[in-house]
């Protein structure tokens, strides 16, 4: 495998950090205000950052969040071509909707698995950031006869990085200035 195939995942367990490494133009679905829709796979959102959710029992739309419609079924969410960057709160829930401090497992198409036990909503956030597409997350808690579920899911792309040649040229021109302005004085 070449050395560019190889995905680099920054995970973030804070919304804002993640949000800060987002491209402008990026898709935040909150489930707010839907309700159970026809059997199958449910797409969210349009153009690029669009994304199918499902579960193989179907999934559970109420309360203002998306889960699956029965117990120890996983929920994937699938992405078209150009999201580097996947960030929502990853959580589960009983029969009542509550949400249930056991561990949530994330795992992403690029391989990357991450497993977190959150104690509130506060905590479940986590939000990655990829080198390569992002195709997928699959979200599970198995035998633990809860509801994998999630809420404000947001998609996009990562914000432009100067290349290290990049950042020495700005260097350059910087110290120029400075000499520039040294002189000047």
């Amino acid at each position: 495998m070449s050395a560019s195939a190889i995905a680099s995942t920054t995970v973030y367990t804070s919304q804002s950090g993640f949000l800060a490494q987002l491209a402008p133009a990026s898709y935040t679905e909150t489930f707010t205000d839907l309700s159970d829709g026809p059997p199958g796979p449910q797409t969210f959102g349009s153009g690029t950052f669009a994304f199918t959710a499902q579960a193989s029992s179907g999934l559970y739309l109420s309360g203002g969040f998306l889960g699956t419609s029965q117990i120890d079924d996983a929920l994937t969410v699938s992405f078209g071509a150009g999201v580097k960057a996947v960030g929502g709160n990853f959580f589960t829930v009983d029969l009542g909707d509550s949400l249930q401090s056991v561990n949530v497992t994330v795992t992403l198409s690029d391989a990357t698995t991450v497993s977190f036990t959150p104690t509130s909503f506060a905590d479940s956030y986590r939000g990655f950031v990829s080198t390569l597409d992002i195709t997928s997350l699959t979200i599970s808690a198995p035998g633990q006869s809860l509801y994998a579920s999630m809420d404000n899911l947001t998609v996009g792309t990562i914000a432009a990085v100067p290349e290290p040649a990049s950042w020495a040229l700005m260097g350059l021109g910087v110290m120029g200035l400075l000499a520039a302005r040294r002189r000047a004085v």
